[in-house]
């Protein structure tokens, strides 16, 4: 039998004398050597006219795909001289008796009509490539080996494959005249599985030969070389699959392989995005894309293989991979990322045992940390340090301080709500765009809503349990970020600690967690990683680090944003004056170019995230909406807040510490400002401090009252700040200078910033929560009602409090109440102006149709809780309409409607745009998440 050895090249100059070396030394000699150059710009053509001479090299043009090559080679070759054909590439090396291997086999298997070698990966000649291939649905190339996979024999057994790679294939000369070649669609990638499928479906074995070996560089597939075929090479080879299984997958199941393609390549490109391969999921999405706007080649290809099919398709399934193969992939995946983030948080362990070592053999480090053995257990660790003391007796502490709290049933009272069943009723909340609420809403929810329904369902769902977390370890959760940030920010571990404690009290002893203030304990929480992210904004960190960093800041102040809204506009304020100043004091950094870029992506970025909220309730709500937190506005709460409780963090009197607690922190800041050693510092805390102290005096000024809690946390955290700064090194300083004043001071100084915290820690556990947060269920209505309103919406409950000389309210409820985040949609007044005029209507001088007028809003029961207005009962109980109900409890009364409510009044608002903002939202959650994720390295 006659063999022609084709040799395709294309700039392979650096593997080309390997290469003519192993054609050279086989031991069964092919019978002809033809070489096809296609424009190689390197020393290739020279080396191959040299060594076999100039009548076996056939030139061709630089875009001729490898299909095009090998027929250029065959028709130089011409026919009926040849009985085999055993294709080359620049960059595979055939091992010396490669193709003697190859014959034998053909000889022994003669209905084999393509032949393989095993491929081992060159230049380490031992990891295995491949051993036969084939194709999953998916369109993923499998191999059937484990990444990295050393050859020890273990695949050396012949057997029927779907294909096999082209470097080193050998194969009928018939077979490929009678196939028409490799389809020139497929230039580069994809040629071994298109022409493997074709040959199957047209009654042709491919077996594998793993006794004869090639040695592949695969130059093309890891980006080696670049030719204008291969382009971007993931996106090449991913289109090619996406063709290889259109053109010959069965007709019958084609319009299910478009669909399955569809959302496995948005799946692919999702899972990408979310491991920080962006590049990786355009090459993916834009594969699909150029892939589907084609239709026109897939029709072509599948008539040309429809002309050369005699086999039917079912004959060829046992030779694709597995359908449950892509799951595992999955699988393994989600265990490679797993792996990697156990593996990241080891290295970070060890590298922070390695700077403790180095400590204690250098000096010192700019965190200091306890020099323990690297074989200390954790409970040894739980004794010996510091910091693990104290967070642990910030959780002793927690349970104490919050023993009034501690039970059964929810947690509600004050500004705060209680829980829903579910945290599906939070995600409904979130995603529905109309809502059965007063007199209909098309109001978006409260973006709080969304990391509320997030958090919950990591909770197994559990809704009640998220508000308990957030309440009842407040401090020594606030406390945990503000040690992380303030160790970053100063290296100094004992005044970290002390700023941790002082910063972590804030949430109880201002009253908002005795009052039931979600927007300000979350705040409290959120606000030092916030400030941790910022810190890599600064122009003296590299290029990447910051823009991740702006990316990340973004989260945060979006996350943050969402339970404070006033933290954006103050953000704004902060980025604008840290930029001012650093032009002034910095300009050498802060006036290069693209500094300005992270600082400002954050600020931008907010607005979409919290989409659709932050389109339509600022302008529907008016200012008020900025100036809101998280939970019910509580306006009895409030009280009368003076400039020395702002300055003391006291936004309230119900429930907070006596202001002379906090005395010691300002003193500490103030003093801070008399170190000039680290003026420089403490200033931008003071900066931030003083833009607190505006914020509070322009909400004080509004004419809205409104709570106080997040503009004060700022400025408390601050104060913090500057004394935490000022803390490092005031021992050296103290014990360093001659004695005079500044020891007495500073001790003295020093001794009440010590006690403040303690001072606080010792209040909160005496006196617990005295506020109106408590666990007591909660009874607005008499459970007849809620019943009636749970079963059918439309038997809304009326509830008016208050009397006409101090003012009406009211509220409709629907369901078994109100609960947290309920309130975010409630109709602006303005849509409910017709009822607003119908109950003061009702108030003062009712009309005969009015009570018709109320039922049309879906109101089956009218309620005034105790102490009800005597006019206003007068009123209802004269009304024709009603009838008295039960009110169960004394003072209070009751009226049922004796018609059948009904919706004809409430409103429907067109939602049509709210989808698609919610849309915008998802896609720019996505984007920033994965720009804010480590930079992954492509290994090849």
């Amino acid at each position: 039998m006659t063999v022609t050895a084709l040799l395709v090249s294309h700039d392979g100059a650096r593997w080309l004398p390997a290469v003519l070396d192993g054609l050279k030394a086989q031991t069964r000699a092919p019978d002809r050597v033809v070489a096809v150059d296609t424009g190689s710009t390197d020393a290739s053509h020279g080396l191959l006219v040299d060594r076999l001479g100039s009548e076996a090299v056939v030139p061709a043009a630089p875009a001729t795909g490898f299909g095009a090559a090998v027929q250029a080679g065959l028709d130089h070759a011409g026919s009926g001289a040849t009985d085999w054909v055993w294709l080359l590439h620049d960059d595979s090396a055939p091992a010396p008796d490669a193709l003697e291997v190859l014959l034998s086999a053909a000889a022994q298997t003669p209905s084999a009509s393509v032949l393989g070698p095993k491929l081992r990966e060159w230049p380490s000649l031992r990891r295995l490539l491949e051993v036969g291939v084939t194709i999953s649905g998916t369109g993923r190339r499998e191999t059937g080996l484990e990444r990295g996979e050393y050859d020890q024999g273990q695949h050396d057994r012949s057997r029927d494959v779907l294909a096999v790679n082209t470097a080193g294939m050998l194969v009928r000369r018939e077979v490929l005249d009678e196939l028409g070649g490799f389809d020139p669609r497929l230039p580069v990638f994809g040629n071994d599985l298109d022409f493997g499928w074709r040959a199957a479906r047209a009654g042709h074995r491919t077996i594998t030969v793993p006794g004869s070996v090639v040695f592949h560089v695969e130059a093309a597939h890891r980006g080696v070389r670049r030719t204008p075929l291969t382009g971007q090479v993931r996106r090449a080879e991913r289109r090619a699959m996406l063709y290889t299984l259109l053109a010959n997958g069965a007709l019958w199941a084609l319009p299910f392989l478009v669909v399955r393609l569809l959302l496995g390549s948005l799946v692919r490109a999702l899972g990408l995005l979310l491991v920080r391969s962006p590049r990786e999921a355009y090459d993916e999405l834009v594969a699909l894309v150029t892939t589907y706007l084609r239709p026109d080649r897939i029709v072509a290809a599948r008539i040309e293989r429809r002309r050369t099919a005699t086999v039917p398709p079912r004959e060829v399934r046992r030779l694709l991979a597995p359908p449950w193969l892509p799951y595992r992939h999955g699988l393994d995946f989600v265990t490679d990322v797993g792996t990697a983030v156990a593996q990241q948080a080891g290295e970070v362990s060890s590298a922070r045992r390695s700077r403790r070592v180095d400590a204690t053999e250098t000096g010192p480090v700019p965190v200091e940390a306890e020099n323990l053995p690297a074989d200390t257990g954790l409970f040894s660790r739980l004794l010996t340090s510091p910091t693990a003391a104290v967070f642990v007796a910030l959780v002793v502490l927690a349970v104490v301080g919050m023993r009034g709290l501690l039970g059964s049933g929810a947690l509600s009272g004050g500004a705060l709500l209680r829980a829903p069943d579910t945290a599906i009723a939070w995600w409904d909340l979130y995603l529905e765009s109309w809502h059965d609420v007063g007199v209909g809403s098309g109001m978006p929810a409260a973006p709080y809503v969304l990391p509320l329904a997030a958090a919950g369902s990591l909770l197994l769902g559990k809704a009640w349990l998220l508000l308990d977390v957030l309440f009842l370890l407040a401090v020594p959760v606030a406390a945990f970020g503000g040690y992380r940030f303030l160790l970053r920010a100063t290296g100094a571990r004992f005044p970290a600690l002390w700023g941790a404690v002082a910063y972590g009290l804030f949430p109880v002893l201002s009253g908002a967690v005795n009052q039931g203030r979600l927007g300000t304990v979350a705040a409290a929480l959120l606000l030092p990683w916030l400030a941790h992210s910022a810190l890599f904004l600064a122009p003296t960190h590299s290029a990447d680090r910051r823009r991740r960093a702006a990316w990340r800041t973004a989260l945060w102040l979006a996350l943050l944003a969402a339970f404070a809204p006033l933290a954006w506009p103050l953000a704004v304020a902060v980025a604008c004056v840290a930029v001012l100043a650093g032009l002034v004091l910095d300009r050498a950094h802060w006036s290069a170019p693209g500094v300005w870029g992270p600082v400002a992506i954050p600020l931008l970025a907010v607005p979409v995230l919290l989409l659709p909220w932050s389109l339509f309730t600022p302008g529907r709500r008016g200012l008020i909406a900025w100036l809101s937190e998280a939970g019910l506005p509580a306006k009895d709460l409030l009280g009368q807040v003076g400039a020395w409780d702002v300055v003391l963090g006291r936004a309230a009197e119900v429930g907070s510490a006596p202001g002379w607690i906090s005395a010691g922190v300002i003193v500490a800041a103030v003093a801070a400002l008399l170190r000039r050693d680290t003026r420089g510092r403490v200033l931008p805390a003071w900066l931030v401090l003083v833009l607190g102290l505006v914020a509070v005096a322009l909400l004080a000024r509004s004419g809205e009252p409104v709570w106080l809690g997040f503009p004060m946390l700022v400025v408390q955290a601050a104060a913090v700040c500057a004394a935490t700064f000022a803390a490092t090194g005031i021992s050296a300083l103290i014990s360093g200078s001659s004695f005079g004043w500044r020891q007495p001071v500073g001790l003295l100084v020093v001794a009440v910033a010590v006690l403040s915290p303690v001072v606080g820690l010792g209040w909160w556990v005496a006196t617990g929560v005295p506020g109106p947060l408590d666990r007591r269920p909660v009874t607005t209505v008499p459970p007849y009602m809620t019943d009636a309103a749970r079963l059918d919406p439309d038997h809304g409950v009326l509830v008016i409090r208050g009397d006409r000389r101090s003012g009406l309210e009211y509220t409709v409820l629907r369901g078994d109440g109100q609960r947290t985040g309920d309130d975010t949609v409630t109709p602006p007044a303005a849509d409910q102006r017709g009822l607003t005029d119908l109950v003061t209507a009702l108030a003062t001088s009712p009309e005969s149709g009015d009570i018709d007028r109320l039922g049309r809003y879906g109101i089956a029961f009218v309620y005034a809780p105790a102490r009800a207005d005597v006019v206003l009962a007068g009123n209802l109980d004269s009304a024709s309409g009603l009838s008295p109900a039960s009110a169960v409890r004394r003072g209070a009364r009751a009226w049922q409607l004796e018609a059948t409510p009904s919706d004809a009044a409430l409103a429907h608002p067109d939602s049509s745009v709210r989808p698609w903002l919610l849309a915008v939202q998802l896609i720019a959650l996505l984007v920033t998440a994965v720009l804010a994720a480590p930079t992954r390295r492509v290994r090849r």
